[in-house]
């Protein structure tokens, strides 16, 4: 399976290169030696400090990685996401679950290592980092993301600009507040949907209707409340 297949079209690629170490249980200077590119090179990638790299050393990490070339260098222009800092995370995982000599126990990670890791002073490389998803039973690939993230940060990096959030249905939250789980007639639905300002009326379908639309729109947003809380009781009498 392809990293295209199997992650995200906003991931990095420093995320992928770093998940990919973790997964082989490799320091990054070891997966740079199976990669054929020099360490520091491969440390430059997952900073985002590349800047021109070369079309042999793509093609070895889209081989890799199994995407293509043109897919490697569209996942290097990515930016990570901000995360919280890992010395945080980490103290919230151990608490009231771990002790740090059962880390240590458990992971196989000295405890200068990890008490270096708590004060904020290092970061794991990504076989230590293997070493904690095991041991912590988190998320490989989110453990990567915020390491990756942090490393970043230290070295003055950016970040992906968050996405703004969607904006909601105005129409079909505002039927569903007021009706939750109820059918209402077509005509209620028309005026719930319609903003008290408008100045465009729908040509009705009957005059009944034209004239009911009409006194919806002059009702005080209580009256209207009200008047759909009635009908609704109609309803439910049947």
């Amino acid at each position: 399976m392809s990293a295209n297949d199997s992650f995200s079209e906003k991931l990095p690629l420093s995320v992928l290169l770093f998940h990919a170490a973790m997964n082989r249980d490799q320091s990054i200077s070891d997966f740079a030696d199976d990669l054929g590119v020099g360490p520091i090179s491969l440390r430059q990638f997952i900073l985002g400090k590349t800047q021109r790299p070369r079309q042999k050393t793509i093609d070895l990490i889209g081989e890799t990685l199994g995407i293509s070339s043109d897919e490697v260098r569209r996942r290097l222009d990515l930016l990570p996401e901000a995360a919280p800092k890992f010395s945080d995370w980490l103290g919230a995982q151990l608490k009231g679950r771990f002790s740090r000599a059962k880390l240590t126990r458990e992971t196989k990670i000295s405890d200068g290592a990890l008490r270096n890791y708590l004060s904020g002073q290092t970061l794991p490389d990504s076989d230590q980092a293997r070493r904690l998803v095991e041991a912590l039973g988190v998320d490989a690939l989110q453990l990567a993301s915020m390491i990756v993230a942090n490393q970043v940060a230290e070295n003055g990096g950016a970040f992906a600009e968050p996405e703004a959030p969607a904006e909601p249905d105005t129409q079909s939250t505002r039927i569903a507040a007021v009706s939750p789980g109820m059918a209402i007639y077509p005509v209620i639905a028309e005026a719930l949907s319609t903003p008290i300002a408008a100045s465009v009326v729908p040509p009705p379908s009957s005059s009944d209707e034209d004239h009911l639309l009409s006194l919806w729109r002059r009702l005080h947003p209580q009256g209207r409340r009200a008047t759909v809380q009635y009908i609704a009781t109609l309803l439910a009498e049947g």
